[in-house]
């Protein structure tokens, strides 16, 4: 059986490609937060940090070098795309920004995750990232509401469960419910991406022990689609979209 340490690189990764403005708002999220998931920073300290790495992209026209312009950083956070298709909430609605407030935001552990893989991110970010992600796949595993359904998969019954799964409630914001459910998908996906590298068969910590492996992965996808599902009349009653 094939393991994989955590804080290790498959060999031969690609050179990544030349950085767009998504990925430099991620690196700007980097700065501005020292890959510390719980730091909060606004639309402005993103600007800035995106304007410092690079003024002829960020800055205001004819005076690169002196403003920067709010209005790109607005842009690269409330729009964004997949395959051409508009996804709501721009960045957070991919699950890479959480927005705490208006215009007040903190980096998701997706978001980390991307962050760790954009050229010129620190090497030490990649690292932590993987343990990041390692913990958040632990903490799905242990959940509670998992473990009963694990059990009985005629639970959860009632909505409240489900949220107390995605950490939500509800009075949580549309939004950050989205941004909260989506953050569970990523980072399984992510967690199966990263036992696809070089075909790994289970993730585990430095002194050997097992942290999960493929069979574990899939079962908690099984269940973050079921709840999904099961409380899909729920999320549009609380007008969460998750398509």
């Amino acid at each position: 059986m094939k393991r994989r340490p955590m804080n290790t690189m498959p060999r031969g990764t690609p050179t990544p490609p030349r950085r767009g403005l998504r990925q430099q708002v991620l690196l700007a999220a980097l700065d501005c937060s020292g890959g510390d998931l719980g730091a909060v920073f606004t639309a402005e300290d993103l600007l800035l940090a995106a304007w410092k790495r690079d003024p002829i992209a960020w800055g205001l026209r004819g005076h690169e070098y002196e403003h920067p312009d709010s209005e790109k950083i607005y842009v690269e956070l409330d729009r964004a795309s997949v395959g051409g298709r508009n996804v709501r909430g721009g960045l957070a609605g991919l699950g890479l920004l959480e927005k705490v407030q208006q215009r007040t935001y903190r980096l998701t552990r997706t978001g980390l995750a991307a962050a760790s893989e954009v050229a010129g991110a620190a090497p030490s970010m990649r690292g932590k990232a993987e343990r990041v992600l390692a913990d958040a796949v632990s903490s799905i595993l242990s959940h509670p509401v998992f473990r009963e359904w694990i059990r009985n998969p005629e639970m959860p019954k009632y909505f409240r469960d489900a949220g107390h799964f995605w950490g939500v409630a509800a009075g949580t914001p549309p939004t950050v419910m989205r941004s909260r459910i989506t953050d569970v998908d990523h980072t399984l996906e992510k967690a199966q991406a990263m036992l696809g590298e070089g075909g790994f068969d289970e993730v585990a910590a430095r002194h050997g022990k097992v942290l999960f492996d493929r069979d574990d992965v899939a079962r908690a996808m099984e269940f973050q689609a079921m709840l999904k599902e099961r409380f899909r009349k729920e999320l549009a009653t609380l007008q969460v979209s998750l398509i």
